[in-house]
C-alpha cells in the first residue's frame, strides 16, 4: 500500500519462514490470517482474525495513524 509508505511498516511473518516463530510467538497468532496493528508507542493496538479486503485495511491504518480506535 504505497499511500502508506514512510508512516507504516509492513512485516509479512508467514510461518513457513524460519524466523517467523518470534514474531508469531510474541503476538499470540495461531491463526493465519491474523493481522496485529501496532502503534507508534510499541504497544499492540488490535489484532484481527481472519481475511480482510483492502478498504478495511484503509479504515483500520487510518484509524491507527489518527489514534482512533476501529470499533
Amino acid at each position: 500500500m504505497p499511500e502508506y509508505e514512510g508512516r507504516v511498516v509492513f512485516v509479512d511473518a508467514v510461518t513457513s519462514d524460519p524466523g517467523s516463530g518470534a514474531v508469531t510467538d510474541r503476538f499470540g497468532v495461531r491463526v493465519i490470517p491474523t493481522s496485529v496493528f501496532i502503534g507508534a508507542d510499541g504497544e499492540v493496538a488490535e489484532t484481527v482474525v481472519g481475511a480482510f479486503d483492502a478498504a478495511e485495511m484503509r479504515t483500520r491504518l487510518d484509524a491507527l495513524l489518527a489514534g482512533t480506535p476501529t470499533d
